[in-house]
């Protein structure tokens, strides 16, 4: 197959394109790389922020499409606004999208304006997220780096209902995602693709010699609200005075993927968020590489994935019982067999479920069906 991934989150669509391309199918990967996060990709779709740039990488786009950008038998966008511009250039760009190749597919990983929507409603599909939980609004509502209003915008809804309507299908990288389309666009095919994971591109975790345990704080500085820190982090300074000398909590500034591995793979545990039901990137790599997530563990997810009880490498914090948590984690560091125990189980989850062939096998799947 002919495919062009368009737009990138978190290293998904590059480790998606390394796996396909292993697979024996043609890919080309256009996005902007994250920022600062400085993903790989084939076509840098980087923008500048004024009007002029925005405009600027409209025209470069309308170009490509022209010659470049067209003719793929699948085109997989990471999201409705798969490259920063206002909806109705987007609308543009979706349209020619749709005449000048095959079959268009969501690779649904971030928000939008439909998850944005059902997580904030009186009946959202998950019973807890960062947006509410128990019914109670939380902070992550009224953040600025939320852009709440953005969202619920009425130009980006009218583009929402677009979007959906043109494309053939989605795939779904978390159980989260799932639930919240399968209630929003219930008409829609969907296929759980799950995130993938090139653990042969990983480093292996490399124990101290002084016998500490260390954690590393993974929150991306602006989303602390969205990823529990206010909760999390108090939980590790707390741990780290009544352990004084046993317990190191890294936290470093936001870095570039390639330097975030290297970091990840000198920890322990790597403290990434409160209200996820499932294991995200940065858990899915730390347990590659035998490092124990804080992260989404609910027994939801692992039945949705068919892992039956007994394999459970991930700590799974509870958004609704903190001091449980605490009590839970404190266990945890003080048991060095148990989290080695746990942090063994690690490789072999994600290998069984997330190895990056296997997931690009299920996307394949996903546009021959």
């Amino acid at each position: 197959m002919k495919i062009l991934l368009m737009g990138d989150a978190s290293n998904y669509h590059a480790a998606l394109a390394g796996a396909l391309r292993s697979l024996g199918h043609e890919v080309c990967l256009a996005s902007d790389g994250g920022g600062w996060i400085r993903t790989p990709r084939d076509i840098d779709l980087s923008r500048g922020a004024s009007k002029a740039a925005g405009l600027a990488l409209y025209g470069r786009l309308s170009w490509l499409q022209a010659t470049t950008l067209r003719g793929f038998d699948v085109v997989q966008f990471i999201s409705p606004g798969f490259v920063q511009l206002r909806p109705a250039r987007l609308e543009s760009l979706l349209r020619r999208f749709r005449r000048q190749n095959g079959s268009l597919f969501l690779s649904a990983i971030g928000y939008d304006h439909s998850l944005v929507k059902n997580l904030t409603s009186q009946h959202p599909a998950l019973g807890y997220s960062e947006w509410q939980t128990g019914g109670r609004i939380l902070p992550w509502r009224y953040d600025p780096n939320a852009q709440y209003d953005q969202w619920m915008a009425p130009d980006l809804a009218a583009y929402n209902d677009v979007f959906y309507s043109h494309i053939d299908g989605a795939v779904t990288a978390l159980y989260e995602y799932h639930r919240i389309l399968e209630a929003e666009h219930p008409s829609l095919p969907l296929t759980y693709g799950g995130i993938p994971v090139d653990i042969s591109g990983l480093p292996h975790h490399h124990s101290r010699a002084d016998g500490r345990i260390r954690i590393l704080y993974a929150c991306r500085r602006g989303r602390e609200g969205e990823k529990g820190a206010d909760v999390l982090l108090p939980m590790l300074r707390r741990l780290e005075a009544e352990r004084p000398g046993r317990i190191e909590i890294v936290a470093p500034p936001n870095m570039p993927f390639a330097d975030f591995v290297r970091v990840l793979s000198g920890c322990d545990i790597v403290c990434d968020q409160l209200y996820s039901y499932t294991p995200g990137t940065t858990a899915l790599m730390a347990m590659a590489m035998g490092v124990v997530p804080i992260s989404g563990g609910e027994e939801e997810y692992y039945r949705f994935i068919g892992e039956p009880p007994g394999l459970r490498p991930v700590f799974n914090p509870d958004p609704l019982d903190p001091e449980g948590t605490y009590a839970r984690l404190l266990a945890l560091v003080d048991d060095p067999a148990l989290l080695r125990a746990m942090a063994a189980t690690g490789p072999d989850f994600v290998r069984r479920h997330n190895d990056a062939e296997l997931v690009a096998k299920r996307f394949v799947s996903a546009w021959e069906r």
